[in-house]
């Protein structure tokens, strides 16, 4: 189901575009297709890919990307448009990931191991991208497309988040969580010629490429760190997002049919 073909959407400068929808939850519905998208970063977006956009009648773009990312690499975005982007200004430890595999004492299990850590820490550290992220949804807001560069760490865990929150099977969630490797070759090409994470071509691949991958267990201890905390992912909306009852049934019934 993850690799429906319907799900990738071309677009010819974007990355890891992916349609939501089509994914059957436990109480018998499926998430809907055509209101919730992910994606990577849309910095080379071109003519066409704007009026792709336009025909997907988005109502908001949700940049969960640093200030500094945005401001090194803003996203081309059509000039006249009818959705809204939001985003916030904050730093994310992400680039502290970069730093670390950069030290003298990295070796070559230290990618896959600072990621595991980090995905222990983004469902906190981006809680208040996630917090409006969420209440947007309750609020209709759709369609809307999430994203920040790679469309994997930040974007993966809302998108888990959000699945889980639906109903669906957890393989299901951690099957689209690992789709953003089919995206792997075009990532590895932006990162090497980012500014800030190009230098890590300077480096031996097997340092720096578990930060490219779409690995199922960042996202099991991801689901582990927020169960052991909070009991499961409705417990984590409720307590760190504050989302009511209302808002929780709101999504459901904005992404379920």
């Amino acid at each position: 189901m993850a690799d429906n073909p319907d799900r990738i959407i071309a677009l010819s400068g974007g990355h890891n575009f992916r349609d939501m929808g089509g994914y059957p939850a436990r109480d018998g519905r499926t998430t809907a297709w055509g209101r919730l998208y992910r994606s990577g970063t849309m910095l080379e977006l071109s003519d066409e890919d704007h009026e792709l956009l336009h025909q997907l009648e988005l109502q908001l773009i949700c940049d969960l990307r640093s200030t500094r990312e945005r401001t090194v690499r803003p996203s081309r975005l059509p000039d006249a448009r009818a959705f809204e982007v939001w985003a916030r200004d904050h730093r994310t430890s992400a680039a502290d990931v970069v730093e670390a595999i950069q030290s003298p004492e990295a070796h070559a299990g230290s990618g896959r191991e600072l990621m595991i850590e980090l995905y222990r820490d983004l469902p906190y550290e981006q809680a208040e991208s996630y917090k409006v992220l969420f209440r947007r949804i309750a609020d209709g807001h759709v369609p809307i497309v999430f994203h920040c560069t790679a469309g994997k760490d930040r974007t993966g865990v809302a998108a888990a988040i959000l699945l889980d929150l639906l109903g669906v099977p957890r393989a299901t969630i951690v099957e689209d969580f690992a789709l953003t490797d089919h995206a792997f070759d075009n990532l590895r090409r932006m990162v090497l010629e980012d500014p800030d994470m190009g230098k890590l071509a300077d480096y031996d691949q097997s340092l720096w490429e578990p930060l490219l991958r779409a690995y199922p267990v960042y996202i099991e201890t991801m689901f582990a760190t927020i169960e052991a905390r909070h009991g499961s992912s409705e417990g984590y909306v409720r307590e760190v997002l504050g989302l009511t009852d209302e808002q929780i049934a709101a999504i459901r019934s904005v992404l379920l049919v």
